[in-house]
C-alpha cells in the first residue's frame, strides 16, 4: 500500500503541475480528476476494476475540457497493473476515441493508443519476469527439499533394516519415516498450488557427494559440455533428480550410470538396475522435468529396459528462444 501511495502521489503531482486540472475547470472536472487518481491506490489489489473506473473518468475528463496529454497518465499506470489483454485494449480504444475530437487521429488517437499499448506491454513483461523468478524459486525449493529428505529417509530405512533396535526404537523410526514422506508430499502439493529471487541452487557436485554419503554408487561425476545457462540448469536438475530417484527407490548400494553425448543436441542418459518391479509412472519430479524439456525444445523419456530403469533427456545445445510456464519438478 505504501508503494501505491507514493506512486499515486507522484502521478498526482505531475497531473496537477501540468495543468490537467485547475480550479477554473470547476467541480465536475475536480471529481473526474479524483476518480482518475484515487483508485490507483488499489491498482495492485483490484487492477481490472481500477482500470475500468480510471478509464471512464479519463474519457469524461478528456471530453469535458481541452485535453492535455498528461490527462491520461493515470490510465497508463492502471494499464501497467492490468493482466487482462482484452480489457487493456478496450481501455486504450476508449481513451483514443475520447481524445480524437480535440486532437485528431495522429496527435490524439494514435498517440494515446500507442502509449497505452507500451504501458501494458511493460507491465506484461514485468509480470512474466516475476513469474519466471518465482518458478525458479519453487523448483529450487523442491529440488533442495527432495534431495535432503531423500537422504534422511534412506538413512532411516537402512538403520531400521540393519540396526539392533528395540520395538520402541522401531516405532520411533516408523514415525520419523512417515513424517518425512508426508512432509515431502506436502511440499510437492503446496508447490502445485503456489507458484508465486531465489537462493543459489545447490551445486551439482555437492548434491552428488551428499547422495554418495547416503549410499549412491556413482563411478564419476558427469562432465557436461559448455551449455547456455538455462540449458545447463535443466541438465543439472535432470542429473540430480535421477540420482535422488535411484537412491530413494532402490536404497543404499544402488549403482547409477550416467552417459553424456554432446553435439548439436545434448543427450543425458541415466540407468540403474531395477530392484523389484518398475516404478509406476515417472513421479512428480520427472513429470516437471519432461514439461520443461519440451518447453526448451527437447524431450524426456523413461521406463524399464532390459532389467534397468532408464531415463534419458535430449536438450538443444543452444539456448531456447522462448520458454513457457511449467510445473515445478
Amino acid at each position: 500500500m505504501r508503494q501505491s501511495l507514493v506512486t499515486t502521489a507522484a502521478v498526482a503531482a505531475v497531473f496537477f503541475a501540468s495543468g490537467a486540472w485547475t480550479p477554473q475547470q470547476g467541480w465536475l472536472a475536480a471529481g473526474l480528476s479524483a476518480a482518475q487518481l484515487v483508485p490507483l491506490l488499489w491498482s495492485r489489489r483490484a487492477p481490472a476494476l481500477v482500470l475500468v473506473v480510471v478509464t471512464l473518468a479519463t474519457a469524461g475528463h478528456l471530453l469535458l475540457d481541452q485535453p492535455r496529454n498528461t490527462m491520461y497518465v493515470p490510465v497508463l499506470l492502471a494499464l501497467y497493473s492490468t493482466p487482462q489483454r482484452w480489457l487493456a485494449a478496450a481501455a486504450a480504444l476508449v481513451v483514443g476515441a475520447a481524445v480524437f475530437p480535440a486532437k485528431g487521429p495522429l496527435d490524439g488517437t494514435v498517440l494515446a493508443v500507442t502509449i497505452a499499448a507500451v504501458a501494458w506491454l511493460l507491465g506484461a513483461e514485468r509480470r512474466r519476469a516475476l513469474a519466471d523468478r518465482a518458478e525458479r524459486a519453487a523448483r529450487r525449493l523442491h529440488d533442495t527439499l527432495a534431495q535432503t529428505t531423500a537422504v534422511m529417509l534412506v538413512q532411516a530405512e537402512t538403520l531400521r533394516a540393519v540396526g539392533d533396535l528395540t520395538a520402541a526404537d522401531r516405532e520411533r523410526l516408523d514415525t520419523l519415516l512417515a513424517a518425512g514422506r508426508g512432509a515431502l508430499t506436502l511440499v510437492r502439493r503446496t508447490l502445485d498450488d503456489l507458484r508465486d529471487d531465489a537462493e543459489r541452487a545447490p551445486d551439482l557436485a555437492e548434491v552428488l557427494a551428499r547422495l554418495r554419503t547416503a549410499g549412491l554408487v556413482l563411478d564419476r561425476d558427469p562432465v557436461l559440455p559448455e551449455l547456455p545457462r538455462p540449458v545447463r540448469e535443466l541438465a543439472e536438475r535432470f542429473i540430480a533428480e535421477t540420482a535422488v530417484n535411484a537412491l530413494r527407490h532402490n536404497g543404499p548400494g544402488v549403482r547409477l550410470r550416467l552417459a553424456v553425448q554432446a553435439g548439436e543436441r545434448v543427450t543425458i542418459t541415466a540407468r540403474n538396475t531395477l530392484k523389484g518391479t518398475a516404478p509406476v509412472g515417472g513421479g512428480y519430479g520427472l513429470a516437471g522435468l519432461a514439461e520443461q524439456a519440451k518447453a526448451a525444445g527437447g524431450a524426456l523419456t523413461h521406463g524399464p529396459r532390459d532389467g534397468e530403469w532408464v531415463v534419458s533427456v535430449e536438450l538443444p545445445a543452444a539456448a531456447p528462444r522462448s520458454r513457457t510456464g511449467s510445473r515445478a519438478a
